[in-house]
């Protein structure tokens, strides 16, 4: 395997199966699901998921066949779609960090926050479903623009955020990208800390949404 476009496509935001994935189709041209997962050393299971998902993202087409054959019409395309793809996580990025931003002052001189840590869901419907049972009319949930459609059905207040966020009474969830956006995994962090909730709902009432 060339190992530069393995980098390349690693660097662009693909995970490792992805990046083989779509290292085999790039070099095939055009292929079934099991010759990509032969020549990308990718488990077939997961060459069918990770090719399903290059379809609805446009950078692979499907032919019906039996069986079914996958194809690269545009290389060059492919690369621009996924650099601009990296560009936009960028950007979300930026933004987030601008906005979260503005309480990393009052939690840098918290006391030593215990009881945090990270969830990864495979849909951001897992999130609330779980969450949902925490959800009551004290909760405020924070809405970014791209996630009102997903997000008008949960309980407990709503207000506009920069980025998205459930607040119970028990902790934070802040997710790592805006909830209302095609992704493959959804990241999470929880803070249960009690201080740390405290602050954000002190945070919440500088803003006139409490």
């Amino acid at each position: 395997m060339d190992e530069g476009l393995l980098r390349i496509l690693r660097d662009l935001g693909l995970t490792e199966y992805e990046a083989r994935t779509m290292y085999a189709i790039l070099r095939l041209r055009e292929a079934t699901a099991k010759e990509i997962s032969e020549y990308g050393n990718v488990p077939r299971t997961k060459t069918y998921e990770v090719l399903e998902n290059f379809v609805k993202q446009g950078l692979i087409t499907e032919i019906e066949a039996r069986p079914r054959r996958f194809v690269v019409e545009d290389p060059k395309k492919v690369l621009e779609i996924l650099v601009s793809e990296q560009k936009r996580r960028v950007e979300r990025l930026e933004s987030r960090v601008r906005a979260i931003g503005e309480i990393l002052p009052a939690l840098a001189r918290s006391p030593q926050i215990k009881g945090n840590y990270v969830l990864r869901f495979k849909s951001p419907e897992h999130l609330i479903n779980i969450v949902g049972d925490e959800i009551k009319a004290s909760s405020i949930v924070g809405i970014s623009p791209k996630s009102v459609e997903l997000l008008e059905n949960v309980g407990g207040k709503h207000v506009n955020s920069p980025f998205d966020f459930l607040l119970t009474d028990k902790a934070i969830y802040v997710p790592l990208a805006p909830l209302g956006e095609p992704s493959r995994e959804t990241t999470v962090v929880v803070f249960q800390d009690p201080h740390i909730v405290e602050i954000f709902r002190r945070w919440l009432n500088e803003r006139g949404d409490l």
